[in-house]
């Protein structure tokens, strides 16, 4: 895992001053040193420049030194991420006549591009990853990330001039970027508490979707896509015990291959589902796996007695760190790092998570990816509840439960009722995909036509409808329940929770794989019907079938709760000075897109406890906090500083 950056002044190819500066570069690519404190390079050349920092995980020798030359092509690479199949291309490469200097899946890329070319390389490639290619003979460069967007790449282009880095703050640290607030983006993100690819919160600088690719060359900007989701021609019949083998064979190849490394490798461990079908599968690998988990003194949101017992019965080493209302002081760590307002409130305890396990690992397993493969969140349940709650009069429905509703108090636990019960009305009227998509609104239609002034009035659109169009987008043969599962793991999961796996991890110089998401478990997954998933409110059923084998009920029955902090306690108590501080100065008062009186009261009513606006509250939070450290630049970016190695530069002359 490392990070990577670059500028190609793609206009200016036969005459004029060149807009790469090796100063600027160096900037770029130190900006990401958190990303890969073990090593960096960086390499120009008259038009291009590239550049690399490396976390070593794969052959710890300067053989694996990036940026890399292929000697034969004259191509480079830089590359973030692992190719989990890169011994078999190895050796599909070695029978072809190909000689290796390193023991590397960068340099598998590097010679596979070269033998088979862009498209059929990546049809080979199975792992994580983004990276960029130079070809020198194609004048070209070719950039690529991940079919699930597990790992990310930005990019802007300015008269000519492209840039792109796996952070923003690498593009930013280019001083000639000027800083603007993309309003639109802001929009989405005041929905969904993230902002949506290929958008950010910087205009102009853009996200390449997953699967897809972008070539630049001197003739401009080429997008092309070069891998989707690989559904069945059609629904597949089988039975549970053949869905539960299937899963776990597809589950045990999976972390076999993704525990390869030279260095110690981990595993997040929260006593949920997901993250003990992956501890299972490990310590089938090895006699020694050491476990991280967090707790909190808050026992409505503490899981780590679960983790413990899953831990015990797997008899791995285990360690818990415990998270408290003090946890306000890595915010500003955590906003800076996210680089992109971004609302979910679990990015504070996965941090501390990181953090507290990059002293032991280098290397962490997570179970993301479980929850939209298998039908794992409530909203499913919401789903599947609308369809009879609309056989109820809708006069009823708005004139009597609607205002009931809003007559719940907070109660302070993980989930209010009075939030839950607002958040299901919001959508029970609207028709599918509409429903699903707005119960992941963070700030509901009638907050935010009272609530939003300015430039976020003037945006003549819909956000939940590019939700809408990522449900709708899978196969014609999907039922409505499986729509949705497309419309989550398309669109929910790589704007929001690999945003936060890969920023918060990386934030702390840990790599963290996701076996879930491997390809192959994830064909797995879609061959499985529905009903083995999730069934009368009742969601992962295959997984909890496979986990029965080894696990008490205990676990394996326990209803589902989601990884956040105490956010609607916290902000009415050891937290309400950050809502004074960020969200009610500089920030309302510059911008002019929030009405301040509105803000005032949903402070009051939270604060007073009749009304959960928590998620509302933090979603602004996050939002101010993000302009005040990268647009207005009033309050430092709190960034984890490693020891590092320096960059060492490199000049090659002619393009």
């Amino acid at each position: 895992m490392c990070g990577i950056a670059g500028l190609f002044d793609y206009r200016n190819v036969r005459s004029g001053p060149s807009r790469v500066d090796s100063a600027i570069g160096r900037q770029m690519v130190d900006s990401l040193m958190h990303r890969g404190p073990d090593d960096g390079g960086l390499v120009t050349f008259d038009t291009v420049m590239l550049g690399h920092r490396r976390l070593s995980i794969l052959d710890l020798s300067d053989d694996g030194h990036q940026p890399m030359k292929d000697e034969a092509s004259g191509a480079w690479i830089v590359f973030n991420g692992e190719i989990y199949n890169y011994r078999e291309l190895r050796n599909e490469l070695t029978e072809l006549g190909h000689r290796f200097r390193s023991t590397t899946d960068t340099e598998v890329i590097l010679l596979g591009y070269r033998q088979w070319g862009r498209e059929a390389l990546i049809e080979r490639l199975s792992g994580m990853y983004a990276f960029a290619i130079w070809d020198a003979v194609e004048h070209a460069l070719w950039l690529t990330r991940d079919p699930v967007g597990i790992k990310p790449l930005f990019y802007q282009e300015d008269q000519g001039c492209f840039r792109f880095g796996s952070e923003i703050k690498a593009i930013l640290a280019d001083q000639r970027v000027e800083r603007r607030v993309d309003w639109k983006a802001i929009s989405q993100f005041l929905t969904f508490g993230y902002t949506p690819a290929p958008a950010t919160g910087f205009e102009g600088v853009r996200s390449l979707m997953p699967g897809c690719g972008l070539i630049v060359d001197r003739n401009g900007l080429h997008h092309h896509r070069h891998s989707v989701l690989t559904y069945p021609d059609q629904p597949i019949e089988m039975s549970m015990e053949e869905a539960v083998g299937e899963l776990d064979d597809a589950i045990n190849h999976s972390v076999r291959r993704q525990m390869i490394a030279d260095v110690p490798v981990g595993a997040f461990l929260s006593g949920g589902l997901d993250s003990s079908a992956v501890v299972r599968s490990m310590v089938g690998e090895s006699s020694s796996v050491s476990t991280f988990t967090i707790g909190f003194a808050e026992r409505s949101f503490d899981e780590s007695s679960f983790a413990r017992m899953v831990a015990d019965t797997y008899a791995t080493k285990h360690h818990r760190e415990l998270a408290t209302e003090e946890m306000s002081s890595l915010l500003g760590c955590v906003v800076s790092h996210a680089e992109e307002p971004l609302a979910d409130n679990s990015s504070l305890p996965f941090f501390m998570l990181c953090q507290s396990t990059r002293p032991h690992v280098k290397v962490a397993l997570s179970g993301d990816g479980a929850d939209e493969l298998l039908a794992g969140y409530s909203t499913y349940h919401a789903t599947e509840l609308a369809h009879y709650f609309r056989l109820i009069p809708r006069m009823i429905r708005r004139g009597v439960l609607a205002p009931l509703a809003k007559l719940i108090p907070a109660t302070g636990n993980k989930y209010s009722a009075s939030m839950l019960a607002e958040r299901f009305l919001s959508g029970a009227d609207l028709a599918f995909p509409m429903d699903h998509c707005s119960w992941r609104r963070m700030i509901f239609p009638d907050l935010a036509s009272r609530l939003f002034r300015g430039a976020l009035q003037n945006n003549d659109f819909d956000p939940l409808e590019n939700y809408a169009s990522a449900v709708k987008s899978g196969p014609d043969w999907l039922s409505p329940n499986e729509q949705v599962l497309h419309g989550d793991l398309s669109f929910h999961l790589p704007n929001d929770m690999l945003v936060k796996v890969d920023r918060m991890s990386m934030a702390n110089s840990l790599e963290v794989r996701v076996p879930l998401l491997d390809d192959e478990v994830i064909r797995a997954c879609l061959r499985i019907p529905y009903d083995h998933k999730r069934k009368a409110g009742n969601g992962k059923l295959v997984l909890k079938k496979l986990l029965a084998r080894d696990l008490p009920r205990e676990i394996t029955e326990r209803k589902k709760s989601g990884f956040v902090v105490p956010v609607e306690r916290w902000l009415s108590g050891p937290w309400r000075d950050l809502l004074e501080k960020h969200l009610c100065g500089r920030f309302m008062s510059e911008t002019q897109v929030l009405d301040r009186s509105v803000v005032q009261q949903m402070i009051e009513e939270h604060q007073q406890g009749k009304s959960d606006h928590g998620y509302a509250l933090f979603t602004l939070l996050s939002l101010a906090m993000w302009w005040e450290i990268w647009i207005d630049q009033s309050e430092p970016p709190q960034l984890v500083c490693p020891i590092a190695k320096p960059t060492r530069m490199q000049h090659v002359a002619g393009s």
